[in-house]
């Protein structure tokens, strides 16, 4: 982070995940189901793996514990 031309961009960002992290984790949902990574645009592969990790966790956590609160409503 900060190696770009949109550095505040990047540090807000930052803050803003920090705090939805937060709001998360008093909501019940698991901080790990956000996630920020920078990567430049001139690295794809390493996108690709960060979207590949990421998807592998959220695997392992399981469906979204909003998601059976949603189903329970609308029931």
């Amino acid at each position: 982070m900060g190696e770009c031309n949109y550095l505040y961009g990047n540090f807000s960002t930052k803050k803003r995940v920090t705090v939805l992290k937060e709001m998360l984790e008093f909501s019940g949902i698991e901080e790990k189901r956000l996630k920020a990574s920078w990567v430049s645009s001139a690295e794809a592969p390493e996108l690709v793996h960060e979207f590949d990790t990421f998807i592998e966790e959220l695997r392992n956590l399981g469906p979204s514990p909003l998601k059976s609160d949603y189903r329970r409503e609308l029931a």
